[in-house]
């Protein structure tokens, strides 16, 4: 429940954000968080219970170490905070198999979310790669959620017709032409789904045409928290033109529903 939002009545979730601080982007022009107190103080102000996201390092998507120590970031985040942080397990199409590797990891221990993905940032150019073929055919074997950095359409939309299986989260919904181009790729792809994250606001009425062109279990609350605000966020959703139902849908339900994730997930396990 929130202070500032009274008209929530529940524990938003943040599908969308990522556990950096200030000493992991010391070339961030703004104001990080300098500790996860600080961090998860900040989303609980928000009214936000509960939160997922991923870390991505330069580079760390060519090198397994480094995606390794990607995750382990994750998932110590997730045991000091079990009820407020799932984890999300970070994968490279450059590393099929420690990519398997770590999403048998997070699987084990309760998570069924991947991502979010940046290609951009870990070191490749698109997904629809081979490696990641081996990847997503184990993430539809598990049931896991993939959240994804926009590409290009072309890309996702070949990625979303050769695994029809999986559910892919898409993030930022402008990030690759205007929402409209990216509720008509949803509306071609019933396994897609949209996070709010980034670019999900910021135009007046696009979360409703999203809603009316897609419907309410499709589009997820997202922040992109700590880089971007999650107040502004959530006060976004909060003033369109939503119901009841559909508003909780967007910032709680949907979450849980692709997820299966209950706040009293057993920890992380240490390897």
């Amino acid at each position: 429940m929130s202070e500032i939002f009274p008209m929530i009545d529940h524990p938003v979730i943040d599908a969308h954000m990522h556990p950096y601080l200030a000493r992991h982007k010391k070339d961030f022009p703004f104001a990080l968080p300098e500790s996860y107190r600080e961090l998860f103080a900040e989303e609980r102000r928000a009214g936000i219970g509960l939160c997922c996201g991923s870390f991505n390092a330069p580079g760390a998507g060519k090198d397994p170490g480094r995606l390794r120590e990607c995750n382990e970031i994750v998932l110590a985040v997730h045991r000091e905070y079990p009820d407020e942080f799932c984890p999300g397990c970070n994968v490279s199409p450059l590393l099929p198999q420690a990519s398997c590797a770590e999403i048998e990891r997070f699987f084990r221990m309760g998570s069924r979310w991947i991502g979010e993905v940046a290609w951009y940032v870990m070191g490749y150019d698109r997904y629809d790669l081979p490696g990641m073929h081996e990847i997503l055919e184990l993430a539809g074997k598990l049931r896991m959620t993939v959240n994804l950095h926009p590409s290009t359409a072309e890309d996702m939309d070949a990625l979303m017709t050769k695994f029809p299986e999986v559910n892919f989260v898409i993030a930022h919904p402008e990030s690759f032409g205007s929402i409209s181009d990216t509720y008509e790729l949803a509306l071609r792809h019933p396994n897609m789904f949209i996070d709010l994250s980034g670019s999900g606001l910021f135009r007046r009425g696009m979360l409703r045409r999203g809603v009316d062109m897609l419907g309410r279990e499709r589009i997820l609350f997202g922040t992109d928290f700590p880089v971007c605000s999650a107040g502004m966020n959530v006060a976004g959703v909060c003033f369109e033109p939503l119901t009841p139902e559909e508003r909780k849908a967007i910032l709680h339900d949907n979450f849980l529903r692709l997820t299966g994730w209950r706040s009293n997930s057993p920890p992380a396990e240490a390897e």
